[in-house]
């Protein structure tokens, strides 16, 4: 992660991070993907090469949330979008300063192979390969109304969004993908449409420069 004063903190070995972390918040588990927050104790600078030492942080400073849409979009964004919603509501009432920020990956492929299903069902998003693709970006556009916080004194929300499509159709996992009536594709970024432009409040590098200003601001 690009940003000066989180690098500096981390050099110095006064924040760490971890994977997957279970925190409690009031009567609830709050499961974070990422939490990067202050150490415990001294400061203990990281091996060489490593920005950030892996450890249970002891005040959780950025919390990040993974997700991803890759088949029965319909269904599965206005999952993502509960989950996100609910993942700022925790990190807030455990601390309003707490930089929430999710993660998305959206599959615009045209077919989808799920090991949960049978050998021969592969599921098809859509009848054409531009199909699936405004679909992905149907996808994208339901995420835009999640409230982005530009200080403390905003309404709920998340501090930073990202969102990134790609065409992934799985077949490189099928135990027998000659039953299947297409072949495999290599996976890949999808164009932009629907892919985000360079500038996009959800693209990628924005949410990273979100995640290191409002950081900058509040620690």
């Amino acid at each position: 992660m690009q940003c000066p004063s989180l690098g500096a903190k981390a050099a110095r070995g006064e924040v760490v991070t971890k994977l997957r972390h279970h925190q409690q918040v009031g009567h609830a588990d709050w499961v974070i993907d990422i939490a990067i927050g202050t150490c415990a104790g001294a400061p203990v600078p990281p091996e060489q090469g490593a920005p950030i030492r892996f450890d249970t942080p002891v005040m959780i400073q950025i919390a990040i949330e993974l997700k991803g849409i890759f088949t029965e979009h319909g269904k599965a964004r206005r999952n993502r979008l509960r989950d996100f919603q609910a993942f700022h509501g925790y990190a807030h009432q455990y601390d309003n300063r707490t930089v929430a920020a999710a993660f998305l990956v959206v599959n615009a492929a045209q077919y989808f192979y799920s090991p949960l299903r049978r050998e021969d069902d592969l599921t098809e998003h859509a009848p054409s390969v531009a199909a699936a693709r405004a679909l992905a970006e149907r996808s994208v556009a339901l995420f835009r109304a999640i409230h982005l916080r530009n200080s403390l004194n905003d309404p709920p929300g998340l501090e930073a969004l990202g969102v990134t499509v790609v065409e992934h159709d799985n077949i490189v996992v099928h135990p027998n993908p000659g039953i299947l009536p297409v072949q495999r594709q290599a996976t890949r970024i999808s164009p932009v449409p629907p892919s985000l432009a360079l500038g996009d409040p959800l693209h990628y590098e924005t949410m990273i420069q979100r995640i290191c200003m409002q950081y900058s601001q509040r620690f």
